[in-house]
């Protein structure tokens, strides 16, 4: 495959054999005058713009880059509105997945210690999740968008329960400052309220191995570059700390 590039002295030929490669230059190739800009000006990942090369054609391409400037996604957002419009799914649908995925992530940072409610979302991501991938949703725009609305309102109310009980979680054990996380940790020891495997959802005569894998587990979900909470990460560490304290002491 012979790809032409512009140079400072004129046109640059050059011949792409690997078969690896051409797949990819083909894609670039295809990409529109505008979309090229904005790989040039590093607005938007090789990877991205290989992968709307690949997948759409030049008008859809540009109803993409309309969609893309008006909300300005990153990729782990754009990936999936690219497959929306890979699909030929109307805009305001891809919006509102858009929108839900959004509403997952909070979801997901409110409920991480409450186990029926994370169990309730995961089910109810998973299926998200799969028909959105395998274009199992409702042809007609009519059916989509009450389809849409149903699964956007079944996460909403996901997100309601799980800010009730977070309030009601508040109430019982301190509020989200610093020296609060502190003083329910300490509260989290052998002989406080609440023990420590109670915290982690595990139950009091569970064994030293399930505990540290459930308190690794957690805390991996927990973590803030993973998008949880910073509070509770640090309220479960201070009880963990504390509980390691008192075992040591027996």
């Amino acid at each position: 495959m012979d790809d032409t590039m512009k140079g400072r002295s004129g046109p640059e030929i050059i011949t792409v054999t690997d078969d690896r490669l051409i797949p990819v230059v083909a894609a670039l190739m295809n990409l529109t005058e505008s979309w090229k800009s904005e790989l040039n000006k590093g607005a938007v990942s090789l990877p991205m713009a290989v992968q709307i090369g690949k997948k759409l054609n030049h008008e859809r391409q540009q109803a993409l880059l309309e969609f893309w400037e008006d909300a300005r996604l990153p990729d782990k957002y754009m990936s999936r509105a690219l497959h929306g419009f890979a699909g030929n799914m109307p805009e305001w649908a891809v919006h509102q997945v858009i929108r839900i995925y959004r509403l997952t992530e909070k979801i997901k940072a409110s409920i991480v210690m409450l186990n029926d409610l994370m169990e309730r979302f995961d089910a109810l991501y998973e299926r998200f999740e799969h028909e959105f991938w395998e274009g199992e949703w409702p042809g007609s725009e009519e059916e989509l968008e009450a389809y849409l609305d149903k699964l956007e309102a079944e996460f909403q109310e996901l997100y309601r329960q799980a800010s009730d009980e977070k309030k009601s979680y508040n109430r019982h054990y301190g509020d989200s400052s610093s020296d609060s996380a502190r003083d329910s940790a300490r509260a989290a020891g052998p002989r406080g309220q609440v023990s420590f495997p109670t915290v982690i959802g595990a139950s009091d005569n569970a064994s030293p191995k399930e505990l540290k894998q459930r308190y690794r587990t957690l805390m991996k979900k927990l973590h803030p570059d993973h998008g949880g909470s910073a509070y509770l990460f640090d309220w479960v560490k201070q009880a963990h700390d504390s509980y390691m304290q008192g075992q040591s002491k027996l």
